[in-house]
């Protein structure tokens, strides 16, 4: 790289992170140089950037000159790098504040009275407006492959199903979502808060059967975010995963906040906890209760921080999809299928989350139906589990 700083060198770091390429500093060490000017070695192959404004919504492709030089119409960087400080340092709504603070729980409000909360803001429901870093990712491909620089990726992209469980009752259904997926012959990963509600032997053994086991932080109360001192971030969460290791006797080494909370405190303390994957961070979120409003990290495919693999939710949740944009089994089935053609044109992972607590425990014949459409998508007879992300 030439003439960026030290965290637009990181941000690019997350757009070529599915890539098996090797970044620095010193111009003089590459075989291609990226930058906003001219190359300090006019032998160099160079991807310019042109103009400095953000990605405007459509695919733009590269301009080569034939003399080594690939031009893009847009900054691509420094767009990574506005929407990963966001996502890094979300701005908590009123409404999150106030529900989260309480003395009681903010679940034990009728999950109706939440998603109405939710509805009163608007919903930006289409993702193809929301994946300014896939585009990006894929025009820095495709000028990579003008200059004959061929990115070879690390992984193949994934079908990867997980699940989030709230409460008791989602327990209680949770083996029934999974008799589906040993049928179709999926590898699913589990989500649990450690400290909401027992969890007994049998159950445990039989869902830690051929599944992958995460935390759900301690507690499904939303408070995460607002412990500002790194050592009780890192504390929580050490003994969030040790619990739950003790409870299912196998390693757990994913994690997934409640609510799908973010920010820097809690990244920068999954590493040193005992963790390899994150799967917080949506791509894009129609309506985040963080936030009140939409918001993700507009990525198909996984990226790097702080030691921690970050796999984004890709695919909408249930939730959203379900109790917040109000669609039927079928409507949403093909909503998902939709979606999940668009992630495939950009060689992203297909990442689900079902709640066993929502709707498809009333219909699991949709949910069967949902899980052989995404199959027939990513083309392949079983879906893989996350921790194929192996460095």
């Amino acid at each position: 790289m030439s003439g960026f700083s030290n965290d637009e060198f990181t941000a690019l770091g997350y757009l070529l992170y599915p890539y098996d390429v090797e970044l620095t500093l010193e111009a003089h060490d590459a075989d291609l140089v990226i930058g906003r000017g001219r190359s300090p070695n006019s032998a160099k192959s160079l991807i310019r950037m042109t103009n400095h404004h953000d990605w405007q919504g459509d695919y733009q492709e590269p301009i080569s000159d034939e003399n080594g030089v690939v031009e893009l119409s847009f900054d691509l960087i420094s767009t990574c790098l506005r929407i990963f400080q966001g996502v890094m340092n979300p701005r908590l709504a009123a409404t999150y504040k106030l529900s989260t603070r309480m003395p009681f729980r903010y679940n034990l409000a009728p999950s109706w009275v939440r998603s109405c909360l939710l509805k009163m803001h608007r919903i930006d429901s289409n993702l193809s407006r929301h994946i300014a870093n896939e585009v990006s990712r894929k025009i820095l491909a495709r000028a990579f492959d003008l200059l004959g620089f061929w990115l070879r990726r690390r992984n193949p992209p994934s079908l990867v199903i997980s699940h989030d469980i709230e409460s008791e009752k989602g327990l209680q259904r949770a083996l029934s979502f999974k008799s589906v997926e040993n049928d179709l012959g999926i590898k699913s990963t589990w989500f649990l808060p450690s400290d909401q509600y027992p969890v007994s032997k049998s159950i445990a053994r039989d869902l830690a059967d051929g599944s992958t086991i995460g935390s759900h932080d301690v507690k499904h109360d939303g408070r995460l975010i607002y412990i500002q001192e790194r050592e009780k971030v890192i504390q929580r969460l050490k003994e969030s995963r040790l619990k739950l290791e003790g409870i299912f006797e196998k390693k757990v080494e994913a994690f997934r906040s409640p609510l799908l909370q973010s920010g820097h405190k809690i990244v920068n303390a999954l590493a040193e906890a005992g963790y390899r994957f994150d799967f917080s961070l949506p791509c894009w979120e129609p309506i985040h209760p963080l936030t009140m409003g939409g918001f993700g990290v507009e990525s198909l495919q996984p990226f790097r921080i702080d030691g921690v693999t970050e796999i984004p939710l890709t695919l909408f949740q249930d939730h959203q999809v379900f109790n917040v944009m109000g669609m039927s089994t079928h409507e949403a089935i093909q909503f998902w299928v939709d979606q999940a053609k668009l992630i495939r044109n950009f060689e992203g992972d297909m990442v689900l989350l079902v709640h066993p607590e929502y709707s498809f425990s009333r219909d699991l014949q949709g949910y069967r139906e949902l899980l052989r459409s995404l199959m027939e998508v990513q083309r392949c007879t079983t879906a893989t589990a996350p921790l194929q992300y192996q460095l």
